[in-house]
């Protein structure tokens, strides 16, 4: 079949249908190019404005952290708003010519302010180059905000410490958190640029002190020059924490300190509950200048001292204890079931042991176990030391804290240790290459040293306070702390220190052999006599044991550096103990002449608040200048230890 087509209508007309389609592509055309005629040329400033104002950002409002006051309600810590200079990294057109604008008009080295500049903070916010600048230094960057526009001024809390180096070892500093910092699981709430505690309480409680940052969304124009606010969130402050801390015997204790010139610690508590009074450590530093953005040269200058003032002596150095040592030798005896308080042991003015002559500072005869604490008699302690045992005295010295962890709410606490098969080991590797097996072996000459708080003993002084105020209280031992309150905020429920409390069982005469002996030390002719502190108004009477532990041989000791370190601990009342106390000061000599006026210029303060006294403070030049109270003698003194 062949197909059929029909003819095209009458009306048709492919030119003129051509013809119209041209015409409407033109017309298209010539729309399109009148508009963009308007976009670029007519509305062209417009449009310009419009783009450059479409930029939004998310400033942080740096959150204050809580405030860290005393027991009594004096601020110890705060934050106070200050002028700082910033810089917005992203606004940068030209580093170099950045950086010498810090440095010729503000002062910033141009090593730190490069440091800032390229640190993980200036990824996501404005940096801080110069803290509490000046009205100059604001009337600066108002002038350079137009070519400069990553030049900032913010208004953002420092922390202040009003007291100085009041303190410091416990209250710590703060610093921008470092990128180590981050990677660790402790700072994974954190961010870069952060402020965070980095010793101290500042550091162990860092979560509860630091706020919720706030914002501020803006419009910036293309410059990064500011347009206009869309949005304020404002921050929400850290925790204000209430501390155990006494700011009359914190300062009575540093002065003691300061007055003597020599390193050492002073620490106060409560053997009732563990809380701590005061805790001194010297030589300090001024967490001020952490805060503030500390230079090079004083940080070089702390760090490198010898003295290591960075350092918290009561819980990060560790000493032979000396004498204080035979009150853990005492009890422990009578744990292991080797001693009664009843027993008495030869004095013998020392005794014979690896073939050579260990003497006693005098000679005592067969005294009990209170007159052997009270005269501190070397030889009566050497014997007890070979009855002990090293596996007993491991056992029961660690049951008592010594060598462990007091568990105070202080960051970077060292453990100290106490003898050991180990430990000799590797003494003896490291003093004597060619040791034979039979110098490896734990011997009765070993016992004898240890039982006097020399050779491989190495507590630190707060394990040597919790100890002693443990056996003060008869067997209740409390954990050190500084924690009394956390308030609480609208978001943040109030947080207590939780008081980890360990009982120790021994009949009731057997405590109270071991604490008339350090009552007999003080009171009764013994040797810190020449501290006894007796208040009739209150029934206050101090107890107490000196130490002096040797650092090199006194045959061979002619330099300050070594010379004997001086111990001592007390408490007081004896029945009903309200506090205790240690002073171990370095290379300080006698016991008695040292740190037990240091205990007892502190127990005298804290007698004067008790009473509602003013607490006089820095009364005294030196720790000699402290008289002696009233006191009961009934033995003549026969040496200071």
């Amino acid at each position: 079949m062949t197909p059929h087509f029909s003819a095209p209508p009458p009306s048709f007309n492919p030119r003129l249908r051509l013809l119209a389609l041209q015409a409407g592509i033109v017309a298209a055309f010539v729309v399109l190019a009148l508009r963009l005629w308007s976009m670029q040329v007519v509305h062209h400033e417009d449009y310009v404005k419009q783009a450059e104002n479409n930029r939004e950002r998310k400033i942080p409002i740096v959150a204050p952290r809580g405030n860290i006051l005393d027991r009594h309600g004096n601020v110890l810590v705060d934050s106070r708003p200050t002028f700082s200079l910033m810089v917005n990294r992203e606004d940068i057109q030209d580093e170099a010519e950045t950086l010498r604008i810090l440095a010729e008009e503000f002062g910033v080295a141009p090593e730190y302010a490069r440091q800032q500049l390229r640190s993980p903070a200036a990824r996501i916010r404005p940096v801080e180059v110069k803290s509490n600048i000046t009205d100059a230094d604001r009337a600066k960057v108002a002038v350079l905000d137009y070519e400069h526009p990553e030049f900032l001024v913010e208004l953002r809390p420092q922390r202040k410490y009003p007291h100085g180096e009041l303190a410091c070892h416990v209250l710590g500093y703060v610093a921008e958190v470092s990128e180590a910092q981050l990677k660790r699981p402790e700072f994974d709430y954190c961010r870069p640029g952060d402020k965070v505690g980095q010793s101290g309480l500042e550091r162990f409680y860092n979560r509860i002190l630091m706020g919720r940052d706030g914002y501020r969304r803006i419009i910036v124009d293309r410059r990064g020059r500011f347009v206009r606010e869309i949005e304020t969130v404002p921050p929400v402050a850290g925790q204000d924490i209430v501390t155990t801390l006494d700011l009359d015997l914190q300062r009575v204790a540093e002065e003691r300190l300061k007055a003597l010139k020599l390193d050492g610690t002073i620490a106060v508590m409560d053997p009732r509950n563990g809380e701590m009074l005061a805790l001194a450590s010297m030589p300090g530093y001024d967490p001020n200048l952490f805060a503030a953005g500390i230079s090079r040269a004083d940080y070089a200058r702390y760090a490198n001292d010898k003295h290591k003032p960075l350092r918290n002596r009561a819980i990060q150095d560790i000493y032979p204890p000396g004498s204080t040592w035979k009150i853990i030798m005492a009890v422990a005896a009578m744990r292991a079931g080797v001693l009664k308080p009843t027993d008495r042991l030869l004095c013998g003015g020392g005794i014979n042991v690896g073939g050579r002559h260990v003497r006693c500072m005098g000679s005592h005869g067969m005294p009990p176990l209170p007159t052997a604490i009270a005269k501190s008699c070397d030889g009566w302690f050497y014997r007890l030391g070979i009855k002990l045992g090293l596996d007993n005295l491991r056992t029961y010295a660690s049951e008592l804290g010594a060598g462990e962890y007091t568990g105070i709410d202080l960051p970077n606490e060292f453990k100290g240790y106490i003898p050991s098969l180990e430990l000799k080991a590797a003494t003896v590797r490291r003093t004597m290459p060619n040791a034979t097996p039979a110098q490896y072996r734990w011997t009765d000459a070993d016992s004898v040293y240890a039982s006097i708080g020399q050779a491989m003993v190495r507590p630190t002084p707060l394990q040597m306070l919790r100890s002693v105020a443990g056996i003060a209280m008869r067997g209740e031992f409390h954990t050190p702390h500084f924690l009394l309150e956390a308030r609480p905020t609208q978001e943040r429920p109030g947080v207590t220190f939780k008081d980890q409390v360990k009982r120790i069982e021994l009949p009731d005469d057997y405590w109270e052999a071991v604490i008339e002996g350090m009552w007999g030390a003080v009171n009764a002719g013994g040797t810190a006599s020449g501290s006894a502190l007796r208040d009739p108004e209150t029934g206050f009477e101090m107890c107490g044991k000196t130490g002096t532990a040797q650092v090199v041989s006194k045959l061979k000791a002619s330099k300050l550096e070594e010379r004997d370190h001086s111990w001592f601990v007390g408490f007081g009342p004896r029945d009903k103990p309200e506090i205790a106390a240690i002073s171990l000061v370095e290379h300080g000599g006698f016991g008695a002449k040292v740190s037990a006026p240091n205990v007892r210029a502190v127990f005298e303060a804290w007698l004067r608040k008790k009473k509602g006294l003013p607490v006089q403070i820095g009364s005294a030049d030196a720790a000699g200048a402290v008289r002696p109270a009233a006191r009961l003698r009934t033995q003549p003194q026969t040496t200071a230890r």
